[in-house]
């Protein structure tokens, strides 16, 4: 039995390669992951929650990164990257896998690193426009870069990329949910405006809604609010009593299809798999990029819908109740005209993504 290690911060496309190996019974997978979901946070990640539905081998890696912005964190992050590059080391050495097939984020290059030291084939996805400081380090020691975007290939060396789209389950074509509490708000009657501001949430975001809910009275309000919880955000969250508010903190891959597909319009980040998840459910969206994102990449990743004609982009810079109000008048006027334009661009996408790096991986082992 040949064993494959998957690693990575972008869980989705990570899933959907999962579910492609998880049947085949000549693939042995274990995930290399973070079991908490961020510093200061006692919420486990959305990569542990999921990998733990899966019967699949999860081993905790404890990684620092080089912070956006000093926080209280920074100093003890840094400090713990040399401990991350040893786990990955010795979890690597113990289970000796075949390939390791990352999806970018800071937690994957101590385990691609490590790999190339021991001899280990490796191979990497990179979803955004701009490629993450991860992927970029990361590319140095594998044998293949797979991309989302067209944009993206002059940030490799052409003999190693390949341009293939975004891994996606096949779940996000499914219009049912399958979690009861997410099923029963999508089930309520009336037109629905999904906010979402990633698995971890946004508090920007957040209070950005908690503050101007009377914006939303013709709609119903479907909140993720994330599980990081920052500032109290769960409580605040749990105090408003308004008949079309409803709030959870985490929607799983296998149910984010059916969130989107049953919006009328979203609001969210823009994080790559969002912008892909958009794209291919033909979705209008007002996106508000993180503003301290590397490479200013979720701008990039933002302006890719709305030069599509699919998407509004409010910079959270100038954030405020005048700016939001104007952009919910003007996706709501102009409705018709952003999903139409959402629905052209849904064409140009790229196809079976998913099949194409499975079977490169076929190739290789």
């Amino acid at each position: 039995m040949k064993k494959i290690v998957i690693t990575g911060g972008h869980l989705t496309p990570a899933l959907a390669v999962v579910e492609a190996l998880a049947n085949k019974k000549e693939y042995k997978i274990i995930f290399f992951g973070r079991k908490i979901a961020t510093d200061g946070s006692d919420s486990v990640s959305a990569e542990f929650r999921e990998i733990g539905k899966r019967n699949i081998t999860f081993v905790d890696i404890v990684s620092g990164r080089l912070t956006r912005k000093f926080t209280k964190y920074s100093i003890p992050s840094l400090l713990k990257i040399p401990l991350g590059v040893l786990m990955s080391f010795l979890y690597l050495a113990k289970y000796r896998p075949s390939l390791v097939v990352s999806f970018g984020g800071y937690l994957s290059t101590p385990v691609v690193f490590c790999a190339w030291l021991l001899g280990i084939d490796c191979l990497t996805h990179e979803q955004a426009v701009v490629p993450g400081f991860a992927n970029r380090l990361n590319s140095l020691f594998v044998k293949k870069i797979f991309l989302s975007w067209e944009q993206t290939k002059n940030y490799f060396p052409k003999e190693k990329y390949q341009v293939i789209g975004t891994p996606q389950p096949q779940s996000l074509l499914e219009k049912s949910a399958g979690e009861k509490k997410v099923k029963a708000i999508l089930e309520r009657i009336g037109d629905m405006v999904v906010v979402a501001g990633g698995s971890q949430g946004s508090h920007i975001i957040n209070n950005l809604v908690f503050e101007n809910l009377d914006l939303f009275a013709r709609n119903l309000v479907f909140h993720q609010i994330g599980t990081a919880n920052y500032k109290n955000d769960h409580a605040k969250a749990a105090k408003i009593r308004k008949n079309n508010y409803f709030a959870i903190d985490y929607v799983s891959p296998e149910d984010i299809g059916a969130v989107f597909s049953r919006a009328k319009f979203v609001i969210s980040r823009s994080g790559a798999n969002t912008v892909w998840d958009l794209a291919m459910l033909a979705k209008p969206a007002i996106l508000i990029p993180l503003a301290i994102a590397a490479g200013d990449e979720q701008t990039k990743n933002a302006q890719i819908l709305e030069t599509a004609g699919s998407a509004i982009i409010l910079s959270q810079n100038s954030l405020s109740r005048a700016s939001l109000k104007e952009a919910i008048k003007k996706m709501e006027d102009n409705l018709s005209e952003f999903e139409k334009s959402a629905r052209a661009f849904q064409k140009t996408l790229p196809q079976n993504s998913t099949e194409k790096l499975v079977q490169y991986i076929y190739q290789i082992l």
